[in-house]
């Protein structure tokens, strides 16, 4: 009897263990959802603008560089040329100098006078227009953008405090990555807001 009892008592413990580690499990029917990727491949030119703003809002200098096509330039304004910024920046200049920003608002740039309380870019607009060269040579699925943009910079204790607000034009090409068609930044114009 007292054998009986056992092995009730131990048949009765691997079935309470079976339902409790298969019974409580996921419904194996219903598919999996895969969580989102914080930074999805841009597949899709919008996917190319929001990873943007994201990565400045996560300081993510990785990921911005991810953005930009080898070939990348960033055009400065007229106005800003002739008060002695260089017409142009190349990709590894403009990457440097966002690298220095997002340091800045993480303040672990190694010049804590040019820490930012606030660093933020915002984008206004939509819609993108097919181009059908781009320097002056054939370029296939090869889009354009012009957005309102803002940027504010405020260094740390408010002491400066620096709010740009005009155009920028994006131009995005399609690169093939490991066999998928993503979209790269290959050209941005900073443009003077309209009178």
């Amino acid at each position: 009897m007292k054998s009986l009892t056992l092995r009730r008592v131990a048949a009765f413990a691997v079935a309470a263990s079976a339902f409790f580690a298969l019974g409580c499990s996921d419904d194996s029917t219903q598919p999996k959802e895969t969580p989102k990727p914080r930074y999805p491949e841009a597949t899709a030119k919008d996917i190319v603008i929001s990873n943007l703003l994201l990565s400045f809002k996560d300081r993510n200098i990785e990921q911005f560089e991810k953005l930009l096509h080898q070939d990348y330039a960033w055009y400065n304004q007229p106005q800003d040329v002739s008060g002695g910024l260089p017409e142009f920046y190349t990709r590894d200049e403009d990457v440097a100098i966002t690298r220095n920003m997002f340091l800045a608002a993480l303040h672990t740039h190694p010049e804590p006078a040019l820490w930012l309380d606030k660093l933020e870019l915002e984008l206004y607009g939509d819609g993108w227009t097919p181009i059908i060269e781009f320097n002056s040579e054939p370029c296939e699925d090869c889009w354009e953008t012009t957005r309102e943009y803002s940027v504010t910079l405020i260094t740390t204790g408010g002491a400066i405090i620096y709010v740009a607000n005009d155009l920028v034009k994006f131009v995005v090409v399609p690169v093939e990555v490991n066999g998928t068609k993503l979209y790269k930044i290959i050209r941005c114009d900073d443009l003077p807001r309209p009178i």
